[in-house]
């Protein structure tokens, strides 16, 4: 097999597991829409890359381990900037719950206090009758 050919099929078989893996991190909401998007269509482009570009000469440039060395830094990096946008998301969702949250206390704290001031208003009352 050509390494040109093997290139290729690596390409495209990165781009589908990349497009599971995000379609599943959704699936288990690890990862809100927009990240799941954009990581989406970086697999499609790197599928469609895999189908159209055709490196016929490219082992004259580089070595079988140079090339291998490329792979696995260009593995690191897809790896490095899926687990931040990953982390990211989950943040994200955090700080949305959190917003929630404050604002159910924000609205408990607010009943309580108009509650809190109906009462001292009857104590009153009460005092000034005795």
């Amino acid at each position: 097999m050509e390494p040109g050919a093997l290139l290729r099929i690596i390409m495209i078989l990165t781009g589908i597991f990349l497009l599971f893996i995000t379609l599943s991190s959704l699936a288990k909401r690890r990862m809100t829409e927009p990240f799941v998007l954009t990581w989406g269509l970086i697999s499609v482009i790197i599928v469609l890359a895999g189908i159209l570009l055709r490196p016929t000469e490219w082992n004259r440039y580089i070595s079988g381990t140079g090339m291998l060395l490329v792979g696995l830094i260009g593995f690191c990096v897809i790896f490095g900037t899926y687990f931040i946008s990953a982390r990211v998301s989950d943040l994200m969702r955090k700080n949305m719950e959190l917003a929630m949250q404050l604002s159910l206390m924000k609205q408990e704290s607010d009943e309580m206090k108009a509650e809190l001031k109906m009462l001292a208003e009857r104590l009153d009352e009460k005092e000034a009758e005795v």
